[in-house]
C-alpha cells in the first residue's frame, strides 16, 4: 500500500474523536492561534467531529440548562403540548416523541425536545418586516426555565464565534471571516430527552443523519449513546468527556468548503437503561449571509459542487423538512 493509500485508510477508519484545546484562540500570540486553527482543520477534514476543551463556558450555566431540561420534560404531557412547535411559525417550542425525523427510513426519533432561537421583540426591524425565522420564542410558565436557556444561548453564541475564528484560521481565511457574520445568528438551541431503549433495532433515539447547518456544539450528560460513522461505515462511540463539548460540522459548511469539511453521519442509541439528556446548539450564520464555495476550495478539475444560497433560505428549507407534519 502506498503512503497516500495508507493515510487515506487511516483517516477513513478513525476509531476515536480528536480533542482540541481551543483556549489558544483567546491568546494574543498569532502563532498559537494559527496552531489551534490547524488542529481544528485536521479534525474537520479527517473526522468532521472534535471535542473542544478549554472552552471557558461557566459550569453553572451548563448545569443550569440541564436542570431546566430535566424539570421541563418531567412536566405533564398536556402542559408541554401547550407550547407545541405547531403553534409557532418560527419552528420554536416543544415536539413530542416521534416528532422529528432524522432518518426517514426508520421513522420518528425516540426523543422529545424543545427549541428556542434568537428571541426578538415585536418592534425589532426584521420582525416588523416579516423576515422569516425572526421573532419571539414560545416559553412555558416559569421564569427560571427562560433564564437558564437564554443564558446558555448567549454563552454558546459566544463560544460559536470563538470556534469560528479557529475554523477560518484552519481554512487560511481572515480570522473573522465567519465570526463577523454571526452577530444575529439563525442559531437554534435545543434541549432533548431520550427514554431508555431495549435494543439497538427499530427507531433509534436519533436516527443516522448528518447535521444540515454550519456548526453544532453539543453538551452530553453522563449517559452517552452518541455514535459517529467513520468512512469505512463503522460506528464509533463518542462518549462524554468531562469539561468538553462535542463539535461537528453540517452540510452548510460542506457546501462552503466544497466538501473539504465533510458533514459526518452520527446517531444516538440509548441502551443504558437510563434516561438521557443532551443539549445541542445548532449555530448558523445571519439570515442574509451568502454561502458560496470558498475560492480556496475549488479550481481546475474541482468545480463548485453547490449553487450559492443564503444561510436563512437554507435553514428554513431544512427545518421545513425535519418535522412530522405540524
Amino acid at each position: 500500500m502506498t503512503a497516500i493509500g495508507a493515510k487515506a485508510r487511516t483517516e477513513a477508519d478513525f476509531h476515536s474523536i480528536p480533542i482540541v484545546d481551543i483556549s489558544a484562540l483567546r491568546d494574543g500570540d498569532t502563532a498559537r492561534r494559527a496552531a489551534c486553527g490547524r488542529a481544528i482543520d485536521a479534525a474537520c477534514r479527517n473526522v468532521g467531529f472534535f471535542y473542544a476543551k478549554g472552552h471557558g463556558v461557566d459550569p453553572a450555566v451548563l448545569s443550569g440548562v440541564f436542570a431546566a431540561a430535566r424539570a421541563f420534560f418531567a412536566r405533564p404531557e398536556a402542559e408541554k403540548l401547550q407550547v407545541h412547535m405547531k403553534a409557532s411559525p418560527l419552528f420554536r417550542g416543544y415536539f413530542p416523541l416521534g416528532g422529528e425525523i432524522t432518518d426517514p427510513a426508520v421513522g420518528g426519533d425516540v426523543k422529545e425536545g424543545f427549541d428556542i432561537a434568537l428571541d426578538l421583540p415585536p418592534d425589532d426591524p426584521d420582525v416588523r418586516a416579516g423576515k422569516p425565522l425572526h421573532g419571539p420564542n414560545q416559553w412555558p410558565a416559569g421564569a427560571e426555565f427562560r433564564t437558564a436557556l437564554t443564558r446558555y444561548y448567549d454563552a454558546l453564541s459566544e463560544l460559536g464565534r470563538l470556534i469560528s475564528r479557529g475554523l477560518a484560521l484552519g481554512l487560511r481565511l481572515p480570522e473573522m471571516f465567519f465570526a463577523a457574520n454571526l452577530d444575529r445568528p439563525t442559531a437554534i438551541l435545543r434541549i432533548l430527552h431520550y427514554p431508555p431503549q431495549d435494543a439497538p433495532i427499530g427507531p433509534p433515539g436519533c436516527g443516522a443523519h448528518s447535521d444540515y447547518g454550519y456548526l453544532t456544539i453539543l453538551a452530553q450528560d453522563e449517559v452517552g449513546g452518541l455514535q459517529v460513522q467513520n468512512r469505512a461505515g463503522e460506528w464509533i462511540d463518542a462518549p462524554p468527556i468531562a469539561g468538553t463539548f462535542v463539535c461537528n460540522l453540517g452540510e452548510m459548511m460542506g457546501q462552503w468548503t466544497n466538501d473539504q469539511y465533510p458533514a459526518t453521519k452520527h446517531r444516538v442509541i440509548n441502551l443504558s437503561g437510563c434516561e438521557r439528556y443532551s443539549v445541542p446548539f445548532f449555530f448558523h450564520p445571519n439570515f442574509d449571509v451568502e454561502v458560496r464555495c470558498l475560492p480556496s476550495c475549488h479550481g481546475p478539475g474541482n468545480p463548485p459542487r453547490y449553487a450559492p444560497v443564503t444561510s436563512g433560505e437554507y435553514v428554513l428549507r431544512r427545518l421545513s423538512e425535519s418535522y412530522v407534519k405540524l
